[in-house]
């Protein structure tokens, strides 16, 4: 391994090691992720929708600026590449997408070349999301040793986001007080950071309706701290929105 590429590997590490709001520096570690294999391009999708037993990806970051339905495909176990590989729980490697099975499948990109990797993104025994990554158009394909160091790299991302929403949990009084009175085991999944955050959000309303519930409030009290919820929720959206357009206008 050469001295470039373990300084790259060391720049991600320390970032994974340092980070404590990674929803705000997330162009950064898709950055720093691409940039340990010299990829042209490297996004990242995790399970976010979707049951236990029928889970499905959603695109969480990436160093390409992709068209809008990229960002709205939820591809389950065994559609798309993706999923192909979160069915498989392994990681994928094609020299030239072009002379493969799956170039039906793939998204032509200018700057991005032919062949690609797609790696697990694995914490503890669970599969979390997926890594991809793309070379650059003209240079060598991705090989075996691309491949180590893309595992390796999924494997510094997966703690990452391990820890994001370890922290996640620990911020919020209310999840603490949420887990509290939940058992055992559903605690287990809940805090090892390989249960997604949708579910973990369904757990805490279902903890709110109930407490609602116990202290008296009735259907209609509580259908409108619902509606409160959702206009914060609104008025969040219209401040990041308005927040974008000032910072690219």
């Amino acid at each position: 391994m050469s001295r470039n590429v373990l300084g790259r590997l060391h720049d991600l590490a320390a970032f994974v090691g340092a980070e404590e709001d990674l929803r705000t520096h997330l162009a950064e570690l898709v950055e720093l992720a691409a940039s340990v294999t010299d990829a042209a391009a490297c996004s990242i999708m995790l399970l976010s929708e979707g049951e236990q037993d029928a889970p499905r990806l959603k695109l969480w970051c990436s160093t390409e600026t992709l068209p809008s339905p990229a960002w709205d495909e939820t591809p389950g176990a065994g559609e798309s590449i993706a999923g192909r590989v979160l069915e498989q729980r392994a990681p994928l490697l094609v020299e030239d997408i072009g002379a493969s099975d799956f170039a039906p499948l793939a998204r032509r990109r200018g700057a991005a070349g032919s062949s690609f990797i797609c790696t697990p993104i694995v914490v503890g025994k669970h599969v979390i999301g997926v890594m991809n990554l793309t070379n650059r158009a003209g240079s060598a394909p991705l090989d075996e040793s691309d491949l180590a160091l893309a595992e390796i790299v999924a494997t510094l991302i997966g703690k990452c986001v391990q820890v994001d929403r370890l922290q996640t949990l620990l911020r919020s009084r209310v999840a603490q007080a949420s887990l509290a009175r939940e058992e055992k085991a559903v605690v287990a999944r809940m805090t090892d950071g390989a249960v997604p955050p949708a579910r973990i959000a369904k757990l805490l309303a279902k903890s709110f309706f109930r407490d609602l519930a116990a202290a008296g409030f009735d259907s209609g009290q509580i259908i409108e701290a619902a509606s409160e919820i959702i206009e914060l929720v609104s008025s969040d959206i219209r401040r990041y929105r308005r927040h974008t357009a000032r910072k690219n206008g």
